[in-house]
């Protein structure tokens, strides 16, 4: 990866960054998946870039309540609308 292309997303990154260490630490590990939902979404964002990795990461917190079950979720290694629809299908409670 280029080195102004990491470092912009780097930069985006900074407020999940400073959630990660200043305020996540005082809600107590509350994620349903594994990794958690901030991890995830540094993960897509380093993986496949700002804008579809920002779509992934939102995607997985709007999947992070009650309706679903949580569990390991991984950043798949091609983006895909499919990937993203999945993951709300794969996770549901019936």
């Amino acid at each position: 990866m280029k080195k102004p292309a990491k470092l912009l997303r780097n930069i985006f990154l900074i407020p999940v960054y400073l959630y990660k260490g200043l305020l996540s630490p005082f809600f107590g590990g509350g994620c349903l998946y594994h990794p958690t939902c901030s991890t995830y979404m540094v993960n897509s964002v380093l993986k496949h870039g700002i804008a579809r990795g920002f779509i992934m990461g939102f995607a997985r917190i709007l999947r992070c309540s009650r309706w679903y079950y949580g569990g390991d979720d991984q950043v798949p290694e091609t983006w895909s609308w499919k990937a993203i629809r999945d993951g709300f299908t794969l996770f549901r409670k019936r």
